[in-house]
């Protein structure tokens, strides 16, 4: 079937100026997973990593890519189903629930336990068949929805402290850890994170292709655990903070030399998990795509 190309309705630009709003009267929403500025960019990346026809129609929608990418973070103050999606705390859980489906895992843990200790790993699939049927049905306001929706869970997914119930260092003695990998660190290496990370693939099992990006990132936790506790041991409380001026606020932040030191002492670890969130999202795309009928744009 032939895709007629259409232009986004209001509606969606009412969905954009409602969440907007929001997010500009909530001030606590500026702490988020990965931060606005790298969820935007991943989901702006894997754009590029489409074939050619694909990535001509979401180069049509590529800011509703971009701004959309923080929908669920805003979603998570005013629904508290959605919290969940975002982590999942894999030392909470029973080894015997890796590697099994949502149908699975309701039989060996309660539904409340599951809620309490995140879903993301189960929600990446759903998100993702939801995304297949919008193909179906040549959606173009649901698949671009669904589409930045996804890109931000599969990019939670690759922190690796929403792999695990000491999500912010805080049972380290590190509390802050959390913004300061995935926020304070990206947002100064700016654009020197844009990389094409080569074309999507096809993915075979949306659910099995979750759980490694989870195990993987989880196994990364004990080394930056080490290297930020080694760092602060040597650093100098006035050296290890600054101030910085945030729109009218002058906020308390990690310095910018201290941010530094820790990232080169990562070895490329947060590089690494910010090109994988580009290229399984851009493989995902590309899967819901084939799956969803090949539909040419025009």
């Amino acid at each position: 079937m032939i895709y007629t190309h259409k232009v986004l309705p209001k509606k969606s630009q009412i969905i954009y100026w409602i969440f907007s709003f929001f997010l500009f009267i909530s001030p606590k929403l500026l702490a988020n997973p990965w931060g606005f500025f790298a969820h935007k960019k991943i989901n702006k990346l894997a754009i590029f990593t489409l074939p050619p026809t694909l990535s001509k129609f979401y180069k049509r929608h590529i800011s509703q890519m971009e701004d959309w990418a923080v929908l669920p973070d805003q979603r998570r103050y005013i629904l508290d189903i959605e919290a969940a999606r975002h982590y999942i705390d894999l030392d909470q859980y029973p080894q015997t629930l890796q590697h099994t489906s949502w149908e699975q895992a309701i039989k060996l843990v309660s539904e409340d336990s599951l809620q309490k200790h995140g879903i993301v790993v189960w929600h990446i699939p759903k998100t993702h068949q939801r995304l297949i049927q919008a193909f179906k049905q040549h959606d173009t306001l649901q698949i671009i929805k669904l589409s930045a929706e996804l890109g931000h869970y599969v990019a939670d997914a690759h922190v690796p402290l929403h792999t695990t119930s000491n999500y912010d260092g805080q049972k380290t003695g590190q509390q802050g850890l959390h913004s300061f990998w995935e926020s304070r660190i990206p947002e100064l290496m700016g654009d020197a994170i844009e990389d094409w990370v080569g074309p999507a693939k096809y993915v075979e099992n949306t659910q099995q292709s979750a759980w490694n990006w989870v195990l993987n990132a989880n196994q990364l936790i004990p080394t930056l655990l080490k290297k930020e506790k080694d760092l602060n041991q040597i650093t100098a409380e006035n050296k290890k903070y600054s101030f910085e001026k945030k729109g009218n606020s002058l906020i308390k932040t990690y310095s910018k030399s201290y941010s530094l030191a820790y990232h080169q002492s990562l070895n490329q670890q947060i590089e690494n998990q910010f090109k994988y969130a580009i290229q399984h999202l851009g493989d995902l795309l590309f899967t819901a795509w084939i799956l969803g009928g090949q539909s040419d744009f025009k």
